[in-house]
C-alpha cells in the first residue's frame, strides 16, 4: 500500500480545489454584482473562468514539474467528462432543452478548440507558437463574446442571465473569498500532484491515467456543483452554457499557459485512444444542441454508461487509431 501521506495528499487535494474553487466563483460574482457589473458579462467570464481555474492550475503546476502526462490528461479527461457527467448528472435530476440563445456562438468555438487540439497534436508535439495560438484565439473569443452579448442586451434580445443566485456576502468578505480561492487553488493543485504522482509511481499507473480520470473528475467538481444547481433551478441553459465555455477554457487557456513552456510530447495514449473519445463527447453535445433535443433522464443515463466505456476502454487499452490503420493494410 502506498504511503498514507501520499493519499492524504491526493485526497485533501481534491478537497481543497473543491472549496476553493466554490471560494473564488462565489467572492468574484458578487464583487461583480456589487460593482455593477452586467450580470451577463460576468456569468460568461467570470463564472466561466471560475470553474475552469482547477484545470488551469493543476495542467500549470504538472507542465512546471515536468509531469507532461498530468497536465494532458487533465484537459483531455476535463473535457470528456464535462460531457458526460457534468451533462449526465444534472439530467438526472431536472430534465432540460438544448439549444437555447447564445449557444451556438459557444458550440461553434468549442468545436473549433476541439478540432484545432485533435489536429495539431497528432503530428506535432506542443510547441510556444500553439500556445500563443491557443490564447490569442481565446482572446478573440472572448472579445467577441463580450461585444456579442452588449449587443443582444442592448437590443432586447437577450436580457442576460441574472445571478440571483450568488451568496449574500458583503463587499469585504468577497474580497477575501477570491484571494482565498486563488492561494487555496494554488495549495490543492500541489497537493494533487505530488499525491497523484506517488500512487501512480506506487501501483506503476502512467501518469496519463491519473491526469485522465481522477484529476480530471476532480478538477471537474466545479462544473458539476454549478450544473446541478443550474438544474435544481430549472436553468438548463446554464448548465450547458457552463460545460461549452468551460471545454473551451480549458483547451485554449491551460492548453495555451502549459504549451508555452513546451515543446510537450504527446503520448501515444492520446491519438490512439482519448482523443477519439473527445471528438466524440464534442459530437454529442453538438447534435443536442443543433437538434434542441430534450436532454431527460434517458440521455442523462446514456452519457454515464458511455463514461463507464470509456474508462473501460482507457483501462484496457483500447486502440481506435490502430483499427484505422490495420483496414488502411
Amino acid at each position: 500500500m502506498p504511503d498514507i501521506s501520499l493519499i492524504a495528499a491526493l485526497l485533501g487535494g481534491l478537497v481543497i480545489m473543491a472549496f476553493a474553487g466554490d471560494f473564488l466563483v462565489n467572492g468574484a460574482v458578487v464583487l461583480a454584482r456589487r460593482l455593477g457589473v452586467s450580470p451577463l458579462i460576468a456569468g460568461i467570464f467570470i463564472v466561466g473562468f471560475g470553474t475552469s481555474a482547477p484545470e488551469m492550475f493543476v495542467s500549470l503546476d504538472a507542465a512546471l514539474e515536468g509531469r507532461a502526462g498530468l497536465a494532458l490528461g487533465n484537459i483531455v479527461g476535463s473535457n470528456i467528462a464535462n460531457v458526460c457527467l457534468v451533462l449526465g448528472v444534472p439530467a438526472l435530476i431536472f430534465p432540460f432543452v438544448a439549444g437555447g440563445t447564445g449557444q451556438g456562438r459557444a458550440l461553434a468555438a468549442m468545436l473549433l478548440a476541439t478540432a484545432l487540439w485533435i489536429a495539431l497534436t497528432a503530428t506535432m508535439p506542443l510547441t510556444t507558437a500553439i500556445g500563443i495560438l491557443f490564447l490569442l484565439t481565446l482572446i478573440g473569443y472572448c472579445g467577441y463574446t463580450l461585444i456579442a452579448a452588449r449587443r443582444a442586451v442592448a437590443r432586447g434580445v437577450d436580457p442576460g442571465v441574472p445571478i440571483e443566485d450568488a451568496p449574500s456576502l458583503s463587499i469585504a468578505r468577497a474580497s477575501v473569498y477570491v484571494p482565498l480561492g486563488i492561494l487555496g487553488l494554488l495549495l490543492g493543485a500541489q497537493l494533487i500532484i505530488a499525491g497523484g504522482v506517488g500512487v501512480a509511481e506506487f501501483y506503476g499507473v502512467p501518469q496519463e491515467w491519473i491526469g485522465l480520470t481522477l484529476l480530471a473528475v476532480g478538477t471537474s467538481m466545479p462544473e458539476i456543483g454549478a450544473s446541478v444547481a443550474a438544474a435544481l433551478r430549472k436553468r438548463g441553459d446554464v448548465a450547458i452554457g457552463n460545460i461549452l465555455g468551460s471545454n473551451v477554457f480549458n483547451i485554449l487557456g491551460a492548453g495555451g499557459i502549459i504549451s508555452l513552456f513546451g515543446p510537450i510530447e504527446v503520448a501515444p495514449t492520446f491519438r490512439q485512444y482519448d482523443h477519439w473519445a473527445m471528438g466524440l463527447a464534442a459530437a454529442i453535445i453538438a447534435l443536442l444542441i443543433l437538434t434542441k433535443a430534450r436532454i431527460g433522464r434517458l440521455v442523462g443515463i446514456c452519457l454515464l454508461l458511455l463514461y463507464a466505456v470509456y474508462i473501460y476502454g482507457l483501462i484496457n487499452g483500447f486502440n481506435i487509431l490502430g483499427l484505422f490503420q490495420a483496414s488502411g493494410t
